[in-house]
């Protein structure tokens, strides 16, 4: 028996902006990949720290450029998240203006996004895996790192079940 689509029209605001890109940033944080640079930059800074403990105030020059590493590299690691953060909320604000109507529906072969902007019909064959957080169902590509995020409010627990099954 096939699922019958859904359709639960919400309205757009700065606020669901703000938590879906939450759940977004979250994924793309998290990522193996991500999870791997993000390590690399902490063991980095850390063994900067340990040499840096060892030298002291020895070789004040080694001590200076240990220093300058550290911050460059805390430096690096915040920025990397501040601007993937920005990004991510772009790319949402963007995909759903505030004040926009939007609604999903589920069904057999894909989800349909439908709001005042147009109307997005994927088929699930589109997408390699789901992640459904408390705000977003966050759905991956195939064969790319984009994804595609839609609000958990527009989503009942049969429309994620499907998701979940589909993909």
């Amino acid at each position: 028996m096939a699922p019958e689509p859904s359709s639960r029209p919400v309205t757009v605001d700065a606020e669901m902006i703000r938590l879906v890109s939450w759940d977004v940033l979250m994924y793309t944080l998290t990522r193996p990949l991500a999870v791997i640079a993000y390590t690399t930059l902490v063991a980095a800074f850390a063994v900067n720290v340990v040499v840096l403990t060892l030298i002291g105030t020895a070789d004040e020059e080694r001590s200076s450029t240990l220093t300058i590493t550290m911050l460059a590299i805390a430096a690096l690691a915040v920025a990397s998240v501040v601007f993937t953060r920005a990004s991510v909320r772009r790319a949402i604000s963007t995909a759903m203006p505030s004040g926009t109507s939007m609604r999903a529906e589920v069904g057999e072969k894909s989800v349909k996004l439908v709001s005042t902007r147009g109307v997005s019909d994927m088929a699930y064959s589109t997408f390699r895996s789901v992640r459904v957080g408390k705000h977003a169902a966050v759905l991956q590509l195939v064969g790319s790192s984009a994804v595609t995020a839609i609000p958990r409010a527009l989503l009942s627990d049969a429309d994620v079940a499907v998701l979940k099954a589909k993909i």
